[in-house]
């Protein structure tokens, strides 16, 4: 990560929100679409960064003796929690509070499908000690 990049990430956000709202009194439905694409290329920038983060992760998990089993889970519920508070808050943004807030209930259900395993496991372990 260095500074140009940091910058460049600033350039975006800022041109797309002024953008965006140049066009929210003309055409909301636009200066939506655009601050959805605009959001995307800043995750799209971001990239490298996610995986430099997730080669860690996995080192960290080897270093600790941690199994795929229990660190996976663990990712994908971070990562869903990222995708739906982006989501929920461009649903904001249109004007849609309650798809937001159905969206994040979602987001938290699948959160817990996907940590289950791990918490099954956990159960197990708690079990066998007693």
């Amino acid at each position: 990560m260095n500074g140009t990049a940091v910058l460049a990430l600033g350039a975006i956000a800022v041109t797309g929100t002024f953008c965006a709202l140049v066009l929210r009194k003309q055409t909301p439905e636009l200066a939506l679409l655009l601050a959805l694409v605009a959001g995307c290329l800043l995750l799209w920038q971001c990239r490298e960064w996610l995986a430099s983060v997730l080669q860690l992760l996995d080192r960290l998990a080897e270093l600790a003796g941690l199994s795929e089993e229990i660190v996976t889970p663990l990712i994908k519920t971070v990562g869903i929690s990222i995708l739906v508070r982006i989501a929920a808050q461009i649903c904001r943004d249109g004007g849609m509070g309650s798809i937001a807030a159905a969206l994040e209930l979602a987001g938290s259900l699948a959160a817990l499908v996907t940590v289950m395993p791990l918490l099954w496991a956990v159960l197990e372990l708690v079990g066998s000690l007693l």
